[in-house]
């Protein structure tokens, strides 16, 4: 069976969060870390591995609903450490269960939120050690490196409703913030235009260290704002060499070095440092450099530039640079946001007002917003997946200057927007469940 395990990196000994069981340890394994279930992946199992399997001489079926699904929620069956794969059995069809009520909505979303901001926050700290060692102990920094990248591409490809998430709290630096942001929705942006699984660890890795020279700046170039002409140019020239030196020492792979080295570089020839144009700068740092700009839109390195929401970040992009990025990119980035990406305040077509807090790839026009309810408390405060509420509708974008004040206290819209991935926030339709 090909399993899936919904662990941080760090918080078990494999080399990578997906694989295929190939021996009875592997599973005591599993089992000394405490799992009771494992997510296994049918479509890349093995089908003899869900015949009828021999538990303690009883039979146990696969029931008809779990075998159409490509992941099923599996136990670890409590068998003797030298059982066969036999020994794990299917769970049984829970697909019928009746419709949540609220307070369980409620305890879902929290859940949902807690887990993205814990796995955030193990991201966080794992990229600062890779920011502390990569001059000293380039090899280590690697390696942490690729295991962020492997757990963050697992993360995402744990099922196909997983969602661009906006936090409410977000841990570590700016730089470490800015580096997941780039990283989560260029995976997120590259997943939707196609890319396999090799060249999406490729870009986790490179999206994560692609500023990874400005370790060797001095200070005056590293703090820069977003608006500081032949300054700025000059970082972006030192910092992208620095890096690909850097990249090449800690041995990263090819993807990923092209990243570093490209993802300054513009269609139209007019980016840094080489000047390259169009289809001479890889697809995985188009990718990148589109991301690097918006996350660089809605928040500044400095404090006093101008702050821009994520819709009008998005707006600016296509308005004044649909000429210098890649327009396959340009177009899929729109589809995979919608109009309203996450940290937008908007107006919905019944006059209330909320914050999009995500957004589905599969219908980015329909975001889930959390809305302002003066009655309600703001933690018990239920977002609102427009897909499933026939008849309602963004209207427009709102500033978040120009709410009111008690409207503003409410939804608390973010200074820094930061984004992880999401699982269990939206429901999902009825046919898709069956």
């Amino acid at each position: 069976m090909f399993v899936q395990l919904d662990l941080g990196w760090m918080d078990h000994p494999f080399p990578r969060s997906r694989f295929r069981i190939a021996d009875g340890g592997q599973i005591d394994t599993l089992r000394s870390l405490g799992l009771r279930r494992v997510k296994v992946r049918q479509d890349l199992s093995d089908p003899s591995s869900f015949d009828q399997p021999q538990v303690d001489g009883a039979e146990r079926a696969l029931p008809a609903a779990a075998a159409n699904s490509a992941a099923t929620s599996v136990p670890l069956a409590a068998a003797a450490p030298a059982a066969p794969m036999g020994a794990v059995a299917l769970a049984t069809d829970e697909a019928r269960r009746p419709a949540p009520s609220h307070r369980e909505r409620m305890a879902r979303q929290r859940e949902s939120l807690a887990r993205s901001e814990r796995l955030h926050g193990q991201a966080t700290r794992a990229w600062q050690n890779v920011a502390r060692d990569a001059l000293q102990q380039p090899v280590q920094a690697r390696d942490i490196a690729n295991g962020m990248a492997e757990a963050m591409v697992t993360q995402m490809c744990e099922d196909d409703n997983t969602t661009i998430r906006m936090l409410s709290e977000a841990a570590g630096t700016a730089a470490s913030q800015h580096a997941i942001n780039v990283c989560v929705l260029s995976l997120m942006l590259a997943r939707s235009m196609g890319l396999n699984e090799e060249q999406l660890r490729g870009i986790a890795l490179g999206a994560l260290v692609h500023d990874i020279g400005k370790q060797m700046l001095p200070d005056n170039l590293r703090n820069l704002g977003t608006e500081s002409g032949p300054l700025l140019e000059r970082e972006q020239r030192e910092h992208v060499a620095h890096g690909l030196r850097l990249g090449m020492t800690m041995g990263l792979d090819p993807i990923a070095l092209r990243i570093i080295a490209q993802h300054h570089e513009l269609r139209d020839g007019s980016g840094l440092p080489q000047g390259i144009r169009g289809e001479e700068i890889a697809l995985p740092a188009r990718i990148v450099a589109l991301v690097n700009i918006y996350d660089r839109l809605c928040n500044p390195r400095v404090k006093g530039a101008s702050l821009r929401t994520p819709h009008e970040a998005q707006a600016l992009l296509y308005a004044q640079m649909r000429n210098k990025l890649d327009v396959d990119v340009m177009t899929g980035f729109i589809k995979l946001l919608g109009v309203y990406p996450p940290g937008s305040v908007v107006q919905l077509s019944d006059e209330r007002v909320g914050i999009v807090v995500s957004v589905h790839p599969a219908h980015p026009l329909r975001p889930s917003v959390l809305v302002y309810e003066p009655k309600v408390a703001p933690d018990d405060a239920l977002i609102l997946h427009l897909n499933h509420e026939k008849g309602l509708s963004v209207r427009r974008s709102l500033h978040p200057h120009h709410l009111p004040r008690a409207m503003l206290d409410y939804l608390s819209p973010r200074e820094r927007v930061n984004y992880y991935f999401a699982h269990g926030l939206e429901p999902v339709d009825a046919e898709v469940a069956a």
